[in-house]
Parts: C-alpha cells; structure tokens; sequence
C-alpha cells in the first residue's frame, strides 16, 4: 500500500519541546478534540511521524494564532535604535527613536531618563509611521518577532506617543 505524505502548511513555527511541555495540558484538550487519547497518540507517534508532524504543526499555529491576537505592544532595541510598536486590528503604528553614536545605549540602565531629557537634542532622531497590513497582519506581528521584538507593556510607546502629540 502506498503511504501518503502529509505536507505541514504550517503558518509560523513549531513549538519548542520546552514549550509544548508547558503547554501539555492544552495539547492533551487539542488531541481529544480530534478523538486522539493518550493511547491512540503514542500508536500515532510510534507508527506515522508525518501525522505526528501534522498534529504538532497545527497546534504549535494554534498557539500562535492565540498569542498573536493578543499582542498591543513590542519593541526592539539596539544600542542607538529603539522601535516602538503599537498593534491594532489590522495595522501597526511604530515610533522609532535613533541616537547618534555618542549617547547611551538604549541597553543602558536610565537611558530613558537620558532620553526624555535630551529628546530635543540633535544627537536624536524620531520618526512615526504607520502601516495597515490587513489579512497579513498576523504574519507581519510574527516577523516582528523573529526579527527579536519582544512584547511589551506599551508603557514607552504611550509615553513617547503622549510626549510627541504636544
């Protein structure tokens, strides 16, 4: 008999082990709702890895998709870059702040005290835009985050934003 290839179309990546450990109990919910229990898992497991792949695939989407709905806020940094992300339905807004060589790193601790008070200084650079990315826009937020966004809790955006709007 002819073994067929299931092709993962999977949207993100997959979950790390780490991560599917901490998620057991949620992928457990996942399988049952497809009529897998414990038993049929490990048959599936031992016996078809590109099923196996499927399933791990789909629910590390799963996962993402979830994540991804819920994120407001990143931002990235490096030593004189800091991106400042605000997500909505479809579209992201950024503040992006650049300084010059002979400033703090944005690695440094204070460095927004720095920043605030020298923010008219030409040593430093603002810049806003904004993008609406519509179906996409999960893809784009996901992008983001392998680039090294992390998710924030806004507070620098909406200060910075709050700040500019002056």
């Amino acid at each position: 008999m002819w073994g067929f290839f299931v092709q993962s179309l999977m949207e993100y990546t997959r979950l790390t082990k780490e991560q599917f450990k901490a998620l057991h109990k949620e992928f457990s919910i996942f399988l049952a709702t497809q009529s897998i229990d414990k038993e049929k898992w490990n048959l599936i497991k031992a016996e078809n890895p590109d099923l196996t792949n499927q399933k791990l695939d789909e629910f590390s989407d799963i996962v993402w998709m979830d994540v991804l709905d819920k994120i407001k806020y990143l931002e990235h940094r490096n030593n004189q870059l800091l991106f400042l992300f605000k997500c909505w339905d479809q579209k992201i807004d950024l503040i992006l702040i650049k300084l010059t060589s002979n400033c703090p790193s944005f690695f440094d601790e204070g460095n927004l005290n720095w920043l605030i008070k020298n923010i008219k200084d030409d040593r430093v650079s603002i810049f806003e835009s904004s993008r609406d990315f519509g179906i996409n826009f999960k893809k784009e937020i996901f992008k983001l985050i392998k680039k090294g966004a992390v998710i924030s809790d806004g507070l620098y955006y909406e200060d910075l934003k709050s700040f500019l709007s002056k």
